[in-house]
């Protein structure tokens, strides 16, 4: 169900998004990016396109992925742009999510692009261009249409989890999950099939953290999104060590700071932090002191500082008492989004009414 606004409010929106006054915070850019996901249409896939004129490659990176989730094919133009890159204006971590939303949009037309692009230099494009073609291919075979959604994961995933016609145990699927001679789509698989057990399985989450050794970045970045989506403090050790990590790739360290943001929690009560690795530890302020230093970092990475600095709105708006939206009722059952599209509404449809 789409949300109904008025065109003041689809107007506040934009400017909110595309930032027209040049002082808009990040987080409230994004809480707007994420409300007009809700709103939809092709006024809305326009806007959004107008955004990937932004220089941040965090914001862009996230315009593309809400493309990809619209699921209106008005976008495909759109996104085949930012994957060709023909003006050179766009980083690898912004055309991944473009071949990552051809993926989610489904396209039988998008096969040529992505194939194009197969060997491109970029390693964590060409992997993106090998799943998303896979996806594509699967959506639109008879399997692929016969597949019925998990409704409990209300986002459109890179690729569909493992069926239980195979065996899901968690650990087959471990097992599959780290066999880098299996296609990366197959792995993909396995990955979303332990996320669906849920975020108080820690067995499936212990699984999926294992997957950060694996070698590919976008592997390992997709896990923490995962992370995100689960919200499980089972995963709080393992995503503290990748946003730490000075070595990790810039897209893995953001997945990892939004994931912290919205799970929103300093782990399992009574856990002994003694007896994990240093990397792994909470200090003292838990969780949102390590937000609140890696979003000052004059040494880190911007997308790493931005993305902390955005997962410190949602961890506020996780916590807060005083942030409920009245529109959470028309839209879908959020649980089990990120914690960037749970924190998206509250500001925004707050201005946007005021």
């Amino acid at each position: 169900m789409s949300v109904q606004v008025t065109p003041e409010q689809l107007s506040t929106l934009k400017a909110t998004l595309l930032n027209t006054s040049g002082s808009t915070p990040l987080h409230e850019r994004f809480r707007s990016l994420f409300m007009l996901k809700a709103v939809g249409g092709d006024e809305v896939v326009d806007i959004i396109a107008e955004g990937l004129k932004d220089p941040s490659p965090l914001l862009k990176h996230e315009l593309a992925y809400v493309l990809g989730q619209l699921s209106n094919l008005r976008a495909l133009p759109v996104l085949n742009d930012v994957l060709i890159n023909p003006t050179g204006q766009h980083c690898s971590m912004v055309r991944h999510e473009a071949a990552e939303a051809l993926g989610a949009l489904s396209s039988l037309e998008s096969l040529p692009v992505l194939e194009r692009y197969l060997n491109d230099p970029s390693r964590e494009v060409r992997e993106t261009c090998e799943i998303a073609a896979e996806k594509i291919r699967f959506d639109n075979s008879e399997e692929g249409k016969k597949r019925q959604l998990n409704p409990d994961f209300p986002t459109i995933d890179p690729a569909p989890s493992a069926t239980p016609s195979g065996d899901v145990s968690i650990p087959s699927l471990r097992t599959d999950l780290l066999n880098t001679s299996l296609p990366l789509f197959e792995r993909y698989r396995a990955m979303f099939a332990l996320r669906d057990f849920g975020s108080s399985s820690k067995d499936a989450v212990e699984a999926l953290a294992d997957g950060f050794g694996d070698g590919s970045a976008l592997f390992r970045h997709e896990i923490a999104y995962i992370f995100g989506q689960l919200s499980s403090p089972y995963s709080i050790p393992s995503l503290l060590s990748r946003l730490r990590d000075p070595k990790e790739d810039d897209m893995v360290r953001h997945e990892a700071a939004e994931a912290l943001g919205g799970i929103a929690s300093d782990g399992v009560e009574g856990d002994d932090q003694s007896s994990l690795p240093t990397d792994q530890q909470l200090p003292s302020g838990g969780v949102l002191a390590v937000l609140r230093e890696w979003a000052v970092k004059q040494d880190a990475p911007v997308v790493v500082r931005e993305s902390c600095q955005v997962a410190i709105d949602m961890w506020e708006y996780e916590n807060s008492t005083d942030q409920f939206n009245p529109i959470d009722s028309l839209t879908t059952n959020k649980s089990n989004t990120t914690g960037m599209e749970r924190s998206a509404h509250a500001a925004v449809s707050a201005m946007a009414a005021a």
